[in-house]
């Protein structure tokens, strides 16, 4: 499904590239900046993107969330910015994964920044559940969503706020060539982030 879902969002960039270069309409010629496009997902949908940079380097930058990456990336790495966020094993363990599914995620997440060769980084968010960076921590009361084990220990709006300054940071770093000291090492603002970073 990986590279169905990816050939997918390339066809879709592909598609606009076409159109603002020529589109038959004339709506959308010369109005699309797609030298500027990123691409992120959170577990499946961080996979497609990877597998998506992969393929197309017209995806400037990439941003994978919780999700183990594919044998070729883990290997290899991406040659776009690249940021991959996932949280402790100690969070993984206390949501209930089972250790092999532990050590895949993080494993390879692992390995794939450390082979890729554009400028990386590494994030590790402790108390932060697989479903934390998603919309579903904001739309249930959290005592349910920590009854039913979908949301960690971590305040649903604390980390919306660290995932929300990180993510902007990168794609305005790499998309908008923008200064951003966030992005040049630990935070001061968010001391319980493992915050790691490696150039070129």
């Amino acid at each position: 499904m990986i590279p169905y879902f990816a050939q997918d969002a390339i066809f879709v960039l592909r598609r606009l590239a076409n159109l603002s270069a020529s589109d038959p309409a004339g709506v959308l010629s010369s109005r699309l900046d797609v030298n500027r496009a990123g691409i992120f997902g959170l577990s499946m949908g961080g996979e497609v993107s990877a597998e998506a940079c992969r393929l197309e380097p017209l995806f400037r930058a990439c941003l994978v969330m919780d999700v183990w990456m594919p044998v070729d990336i883990a290997r290899d790495g991406l040659p776009q910015p690249s940021m991959f966020i996932t949280r402790d094993t100690a969070t993984m363990r206390r949501e209930g994964w089972r250790q092999t599914d532990i050590d895949e995620t993080f494993n390879t997440m692992r390995s794939a920044y450390e082979a890729s060769s554009g400028d990386r980084y590494w994030l590790l968010i402790p108390g932060m559940y697989h479903q934390n960076p998603s919309d579903f921590p904001l739309a249930i009361p959290a005592p349910l969503g920590r009854w039913i084990g979908l949301i960690g220990p971590i305040d649903a709006w604390r980390g919306y706020e660290i995932l929300n300054a990180y993510t902007l940071a990168f794609f305005e770093r790499h998309l908008k060539s923008q200064s951003e000291a966030m992005l040049a090492g630990p935070a001061r603002q968010y001391p319980e982030v493992t915050f790691e970073t490696r150039a070129p």
